[in-house]
């Protein structure tokens, strides 16, 4: 009986141990496999990371070469609005604050600057793209801060409207009309520097804000009025060919 028992245990135990060499084998090969599998899946991550890459670098490009081009064509537009103007004074009423506040909104606060500080670049360097001409001599001309108050209005108008981040008449109008304060503080103080300290006017306080500011405020705040409802209808389609999506950048960036 106890021979019995000892041949009953041996058969159990080496019942287990062939078990247990399964056991291991399947071990083994389910590690095999889960090795092959994670090389796999690792490559397959890596190839959509550079098909990723591809394509932002592709999108990258494609913003670029859309910038210089849209910049290009305001700049040819400030060109052509500078010679639409009906003279009041000393100063032209001009096409160009419209033009300019367009380009800044819709090219943002990176391509409308670029835009508006080449087109100032262009005029001073002898140019004739200016309603009164063009060259260096130009700065000293009474109405040079306003080209000035375009560059500076027009970045903090576009960086309001990226901040906001939405495309309503109300986001636009309210980005119009900082970018006019701006320019007209502007144009207002470097006006008095040039007829005061440089031409030596005696002109009389009042005179000066009738002639350079005054009748001009209700004219560019139709101008607003006309680029808001321009940027309200075609700034989602130039925000999307001239800033990267968001949610792909961020995905990217994880």
């Amino acid at each position: 009986m106890i021979g019995s028992e000892n041949e009953k245990y041996n058969s159990e135990e080496q019942n287990f141990q062939n078990d247990l060499s399964l056991a291991d084998s399947e071990v083994e090969v389910n590690y095999e496999n889960d090795k092959q599998h994670d090389t796999i899946e690792k490559a397959i991550d890596r190839q959509n990371d550079l098909i990723d890459k591809a394509i932002a670098l592709h999108d990258k490009r494609r913003r670029y070469i859309m910038g210089i081009a849209t910049s290009g064509i305001f700049i040819a537009f400030m060109v052509v609005s500078a010679f639409i103007n009906i003279p009041i004074g000393t100063i032209k009423i001009t096409m160009q604050f419209l033009v300019a506040n367009v380009c800044a909104l819709l090219l943002g606060k990176k391509w409308g600057t670029v835009s508006l500080v080449l087109y100032l670049a262009l005029g001073l360097m002898g140019l004739p793209i200016f309603s009164s001409g063009g060259g260096p001599a130009y700065v000293l001309q009474p109405s040079f801060g306003y080209i000035i108050g375009f560059a500076i209005g027009g970045f903090f108008a576009a960086w309001y409207r990226e901040k906001v981040g939405k495309h309503t008449f109300k986001t636009y109008m309210i980005a119009s009309l900082i970018n006019m304060l701006i320019m007209d503080v502007f144009g207002t103080v470097y006006g008095a520097v040039i007829m005061y300290g440089y031409m030596h006017s005696s002109m009389g306080v009042w005179a000066f804000f009738w002639a350079f500011l005054v009748p001009f405020i209700p004219i560019d705040i139709i101008k607003c009025i006309v680029g808001s409802l321009i940027c309200a209808k075609i700034g989602p389609m130039a925000e999307r060919s001239l800033r990267p999506n968001r949610s792909a950048a961020n995905k990217n960036a994880n």
